[in-house]
C-alpha cells in the first residue's frame, strides 16, 4: 500500500510540475514567450519584416499590458521602430493579427538569453535564434526564412513532453501496482 501511495504522489507531482513548465508554450497559437531587453531609458527596439527577410514599412506596432493598448508606434522605412517609457514585464506586441509575447526587462536585469531587440517576422512567427552585426542590426539566415521560420521543438517543448511522458509512465506504474494490491486482497480469505 505504501509503494502505491509514493508513486501515486509522484505521478501527480510530475504532471503538476509539466503542466506549470507548459505555461508559455501551452500559450498556442500567441507563440512561445521571448526575453527582451530593453534599453538603458526604458525603450523597446524591434524590426518588422517579411519572411524572405524585408523590411515591412508603416507596420502598426502595439504594445499590450494585460490585454490594455499602453503604446503605439508605425515601423519606419527599414521595417524598425521604437516605443519608449516602456516597463519590465510580461507584454504583448501586436501587429494586426500578429500577437508576441514578450517578457521585457530592464538594463542589467535580464537573464542570459534575452535579446537587445525584438525581430517581428510578418507570417505569425517570431525569429528564433536572432543574430545581430557589430552594429546592433538583425542578421537574417535564409535557412530559417525559406520556411517562414525554424522549425522542431524549443527546449521548453522538449521539457515539458519529457515531464509529461514521465508522469504518465510513474501512473501507468501506480495503475498496475494498485491491480495487484487489489488481486492480493482478493486472495487473502475473509476473517471469521
Amino acid at each position: 500500500m505504501r509503494t502505491h501511495t509514493l508513486l501515486t504522489r509522484v505521478a501527480c507531482s510530475a504532471v503538476c510540475f509539466g503542466v506549470l513548465l507548459s505555461g508559455p508554450v501551452m500559450a498556442g497559437a500567441r507563440g512561445i514567450i521571448k526575453d527582451i531587453q530593453l534599453s538603458a531609458d526604458g525603450t523597446l527596439y524591434g524590426q518588422v519584416a517579411a519572411p524572405e527577410g524585408r523590411p515591412i514599412s508603416e507596420a502598426i506596432v502595439q504594445l499590450k499590458y494585460q490585454g490594455s493598448q499602453i503604446a503605439a508606434t508605425k515601423s519606419n522605412t527599414d521595417g524598425r521602430f521604437a516605443i519608449s517609457g516602456v516597463r519590465g514585464g510580461a507584454h504583448e506586441v501586436v501587429i494586426g493579427a500578429l500577437r508576441t509575447p514578450v517578457r521585457l526587462w530592464a538594463r542589467g536585469t535580464a537573464p542570459k538569453g534575452a535579446k537587445p531587440g525584438l525581430v517581428i517576422v510578418s507570417k505569425n512567427t517570431v525569429v528564433r535564434g536572432q543574430d545581430y552585426d557589430q552594429n546592433g542590426n538583425p542578421i537574417y539566415h535564409k535557412s530559417n526564412m525559406a520556411n517562414g521560420g525554424p522549425t522542431g521543438f524549443g527546449l521548453l517543448d522538449v521539457i515539458t513532453l519529457g515531464t509529461l511522458g514521465l508522469g504518465g509512465g510513474a501512473l501507468a506504474v501506480a495503475l498496475d501496482n494498485q491491480n495487484e494490491i487489489d488481486k492480493l486482497k482478493a486472495a487473502i480469505p475473509a476473517s471469521p
